[in-house]
């Protein structure tokens, strides 16, 4: 990615943006959907549903089921919209309960390059201010507006042998605080604040189409291998006690033609990002494959 970009850096304004296709493709290159953060590309999909467990510290767990829906207005330009219901459990006390925040996203798929396997995307994700059900298991009181940038870069154009199925993905934002903390007295704001992800993943479908046909089973044959990084921290002061946080989650995605299923274990980075390990699992289908004249395709072309 860093060697793409680089070489983007004095031919900027040359930039043309290719027309997407099914998923997030770049060449011979299919970026599957990570679990803890969003693909580098735009593309008509839906994750139904994710499933989160996190244990916490003495007893307190928590479980998230979480939605998602992504629909192209262009082939190369969509809005994202996110949002799930939260279950916190604690001992010796009642459940509770609430949705999450809504998160909606407009994303831009601005470069595509096939013959080095590049994606990059450009973004703004909009945070709602949560409700009292919501607010009361961890959630915002007030929204925020996020600049992203997303990005997707294999190896398959270099001459690393076994080694091409190799890629890496991530994303980056800024999120500004709809109401910033106050340091002289607690108004429930929050600071300014940075999140990002990155990916390291090994696509076994790539390494049967573009490297050597082992003549696995299809179970092995569409299963690509990764571990993603997560990580949140305030980007200013007064912090208010809030950690800066570090999640690990190594796992697995299966890919078929319409959909994929992936699993992950989340195991804490450092302290603040809990005490045990948790799971994520998600569904995801594929609309632009399902059904490509209907809801597969972009509003307009």
């Amino acid at each position: 990615m860093f060697r793409s970009l680089l070489g983007l850096l004095p031919c900027v304004g040359l930039l043309v943006p290719l027309a997407a296709e099914a998923h997030v493709i770049a060449g011979a290159r299919v970026f599957p959907v990570t679990l803890t953060f969003d693909d580098p590309g735009m593309a008509d999909e839906a994750t139904l549903p994710q499933f989160v467990f996190q244990p916490g510290p003495s007893g307190q767990h928590q479980y998230n089921l979480e939605w998602e829906y992504d629909k192209t207005i262009t082939p190369t330009f969509g809005l994202i919209y996110n949002q799930g219901w939260d279950i916190l459990q604690q001992p010796e006390t009642k459940l509770h309960t609430g949705l999450e925040n809504i998160f909606i996203s407009a994303k831009w798929q601005f470069y595509t390059n096939p013959i080095t396997e590049t994606v990059i995307s450009a973004g703004i994700i909009r945070e709602f201010a949560g409700n009292r059900a919501t607010v009361n298991i961890g959630g915002d009181a007030y929204g925020s507006t996020a600049p992203t940038l997303y990005f997707g870069q294999g190896f398959g154009d270099l001459s690393i042998g076994l080694l091409r199925p190799l890629a890496i993905t991530g994303e980056f934002s800024y999120i500004i605080a709809d109401r910033r903390l106050n340091s002289a007295a607690d108004n429930n704001g929050n600071p300014n604040s940075v999140a990002g992800g990155f990916s390291i993943q090994y696509s076994i479908p790539y390494l049967q189409s573009q490297v050597q046909d082992f003549g696995f089973p299809q179970w092995i044959a569409g299963m690509i291998p990764l571990v993603e990084f997560t990580w949140f921290s305030p980007a200013e002061a007064p912090a208010n006690g809030l950690p800066a946080t570090l999640m690990i989650a190594p796992g697995v995605i299966y890919m078929a033609d319409g959909y994929q299923i992936g699993m992950e274990a989340l195991v804490p980075g450092n302290r603040a990002a809990g005490p045990h390990v948790g799971a994520i699992l998600q569904v995801h289908f594929f609309f632009d494959d399902l059904f490509p004249h209907t809801l597969g395709a972009p509003l307009f072309r």
